[in-house]
């Protein structure tokens, strides 16, 4: 007598099934770990960096923090060294910053409607505090910038007194108007008006 061996044609097909499932998770899992680095990465590239990067050096620009058109919340300041532009947001007591949206760079090409008033969801740096914060500096590289450039800088703001907030506005760094019948404003600034290279190497920096 023969005795034929048939393997269990139900069993094959749940190992086959199960393997297709693992296949799909640990790809599913390799696509979802690309994301999150990607969403880090352009986290990085848009963070805020340490107060410290520009101790020691004065002020290009710096102009007021205008809150609801009306009110002075704190100021907007712009350094430069050998390398990078910074452009720094601080407030006054009782002040504190929610949201930054920044657009630094040609000032044709700032984002703006059909009505020419700026588009700040498209600006390309923003960070959100969520319990607030009174400081925030940003570092662009002056290889990515035209000698001449403009800076666009708005925050949502808000004022605490005895701990509880007692007033939320827009606000932006104080410069010329994008439109007559708009208040938000920019300022430009040139690198060679704000750096000098001989000065860094030989003057008064050199020699601390």
């Amino acid at each position: 007598m023969i005795i034929l061996v048939v393997p269990n044609l139900i069993t094959m097909k749940t190992k086959l099934r199960y393997l297709f499932i693992g296949a799909l998770t640990l790809s599913l899992m390799a696509c979802e770990q690309e994301n999150i680095s990607d969403s880090e990465n352009a986290a990085k590239l848009s963070a805020p960096v340490a107060n410290t990067v520009v101790s020691g050096l004065q002020p290009c620009v710096s102009t007021n923090l205008n809150a609801g058109q009306h009110f002075d919340s704190g100021d907007v300041n712009l350094y430069v060294d050998l390398n990078n532009v910074y452009i720094e947001y601080t407030t006054n007591p009782n002040w504190y910053i929610k949201k930054t949206h920044l657009y630094v760079g040609s000032c044709q090409l700032i984002p703006r409607n059909n009505a020419g008033n700026p588009m700040i969801g498209q600006f390309p740096i923003s960070n959100t505090y969520i319990t607030g914060t009174q400081s925030v500096i940003y570092t662009i590289p002056k290889s990515s910038l035209p000698e001449c450039f403009c800076v666009a800088a708005h925050a949502e703001v808000f004022r605490k007194e005895n701990g509880v907030i007692v007033q939320t506005e827009t606000a932006w760094a104080a410069g010329e108007r994008f439109t007559n019948r708009n208040w938000a404003t920019f300022f430009s600034a040139c690198q060679s008006d704000c750096f000098d290279i001989e000065d860094y190497y030989f003057g008064s920096k050199n020699a601390q």
